[in-house]
């Protein structure tokens, strides 16, 4: 696109020289604005008519300095419209081409369907996970342009199986849908569990009884925007003070954070109890949870025993969770 100073110099250049002969010819040849400006028209862009024309010498020594000047001033601002357009195009061509080839190596990444306000959420709260990558899907060109600065992205529409295969639906490791309408998320959810029925998917809902109708689709969690929305607005009239910290831990800038850790078979840890791992005092962080199978332990007592594969929800700073996960594996 013209910067804007470079498109106003255009419009004020071409106005400048266009009212200069305007006035030239009305003095000159002692016409009408209107036919002075008409003249100046069909001369410039070489009509020629042959209604009006200059007549005195003056007039046609004048013609002889404006028309060229004219010509060349046309000429030049009509090569710079063009190279901007044909520098555009050029430039989104070889763009979208160095982004599929970086689409195609992607692996265990994460598919975002829909850029809308509940999209924007999902694509900046998971960017900030450095290590997770993101591929996201929308029908407008403007607002992937505008709002993908980093992120790979895909023009189309997410229900169609070779937008899905395009973002490489195969590889990847989960897909967030998002969009406003219910029946394209269920649509789209279909899809992509047609196509790798692995993979982990979130979907968006508008309608409560939605939900169930999604997760027959296929959606391993069904979560509606507005209900969240409710629920926190009654806990912050009642409970204002927890409110605010839990938005301080998930959406500040805090050191702190959750983490979902596996305990392998080889880790040091199997067998053993809460209390004889002694993990608060040796890695600083809280056990918030176990899940074991199909069954979560919440704030489990120090007598539960760590088996192999239990996943623990981890409470502590970013290197106390890294130190604890090096232990668990």
């Amino acid at each position: 696109m013209i910067p804007l100073r470079q498109r106003l110099s255009l419009v004020i250049s071409i106005v400048t020289y266009l009212t200069i002969g305007t006035i030239g010819f009305k003095l000159i040849e002692g016409i009408s604005f209107f036919k002075a400006f008409w003249l100046m028209i069909v001369s410039v862009l070489t009509i020629g008519y042959g209604d009006i024309y200059p007549i005195t010498q003056e007039g046609k020594i004048f013609a002889l300095v404006i028309i060229p000047i004219g010509v060349v001033l046309i000429t030049y601002n009509t090569g710079i419209i063009v190279s901007y357009i044909v520098d555009g195009k050029i430039s989104r061509v070889l763009g979208r081409r160095r982004m599929d080839r970086e689409i195609s190596k992607i692996q265990n990444h994460i598919i975002i369907c829909g850029l809308g306000r509940v999209g924007q959420q999902v694509a900046a709260n998971l960017a900030r996970e450095k290590d997770i990558p993101l591929v996201i899907i929308d029908k407008d060109i403007d607002t992937l342009e505008k709002l993908c600065k980093d992120a790979p992205y895909i023009v189309g529409d997410a229900s169609e199986d070779s937008i899905l295969y395009e973002a490489g639906i195969e590889r990847c490791a989960g897909l967030v849908t998002t969009l406003p309408e219910d029946a394209d998320n269920v649509l789209i959810v279909l899809t992509a569990k047609g196509i790798n029925n692995k993979i982990k998917v979130v979907a968006r809902s508008d309608k409560n009884e939605s939900k169930a109708k999604l997760l027959r689709a296929g959606a391993n969690t069904v979560i509606n925007p507005s209900n969240i929305g409710g629920n926190k607005m009654a806990m912050s009239i009642i409970k204002p003070t927890s409110v605010e910290y839990i938005d301080r831990f998930f959406y500040g800038k805090q050191e702190l954070g959750v983490e979902e850790i596996i305990i392998s078979e080889n880790s040091l840890l199997i067998n053993q109890t809460l209390s004889e791992a002694n993990i608060r005092s040796k890695w600083g962080v809280s056990i918030l949870a176990i899940k074991r199978e199909d069954n979560i332990i919440s704030n489990p007592h120090p007598g539960e025993i760590l088996l192999p594969l239990d996943l623990i929800i981890v409470f502590g700073s970013a290197s106390q969770l890294d130190s604890f996960e090096k232990v668990a594996k």
